[in-house]
């Protein structure tokens, strides 16, 4: 899970505001890099390295949350945990879905990966995988839509993206482990 701050550390505003950004979920990446860039230059802790001691403290927290904003805007799934929290709506750590069939469903995928991997049938643990991946890019892809309709006033998109969001958390889940099995495959 992403630590979630809807706020900057420096008590100003959002991380959109800090990088000087129209707080929506459909971000321009260039233009996420360029402010990026630009703000990282002037807040840099080593242009402080001769001041008083508490300008180079609050220089480097500078540093810090500017880090801390373009880490959590650069990549989708951590900008809707980050969005989602700024609508007041937050996921807890263990957070679960109150759907039987999903949950079943990711049981027996899980019981299936496992199979292939205590098998040794890496082509198995490969194809699991990919269909895993492509059901993530399935997920991300309903994030944009969904907070286009928050943005639009409905409210009934926020537990969409909440709903979308801890699906994703088993899907990452999941494909670590998919992961892991072909590490150790290649040890």
């Amino acid at each position: 899970m992403v630590a979630v701050n809807p706020s900057s550390s420096d008590g100003g505003g959002s991380y959109f505001d800090l990088l000087g950004l129209p707080e929506t979920f459909a971000l321009d990446g260039a233009a996420l890099e360029a402010a990026y860039l630009a703000r990282s230059k002037d807040a840099h802790p080593d242009r402080f390295a001769q001041a008083p001691a508490a300008e180079r403290v609050a220089a480097l927290q500078r540093a810090r949350t500017l880090n801390e904003a373009y880490k959590t805007l650069k990549k989708p799934v951590p900008r809707a945990e980050y969005l989602l929290a700024r609508h007041g709506v937050t996921i807890g750590d263990h957070e679960r879905l109150d759907d039987a069939a999903f949950l079943m469903e990711i049981l027996e995928l899980r019981e299936e990966l496992a199979a292939a991997r205590v098998a040794g049938k890496l082509d198995d643990v490969g194809r699991l995988e990919a269909a895993m991946k492509q059901r993530h890019r399935g997920l991300v892809d309903q994030l944009a839509p969904a907070f286009a309709a928050a943005e639009r006033g409905d409210a009934a998109a926020l537990a969409t993206i909440k709903r979308a969001l801890i699906e994703l958390r088993y899907v990452g889940r999941y494909l670590e482990e998919c992961a892991a099995s072909l590490d150790d495959a290649d040890a």
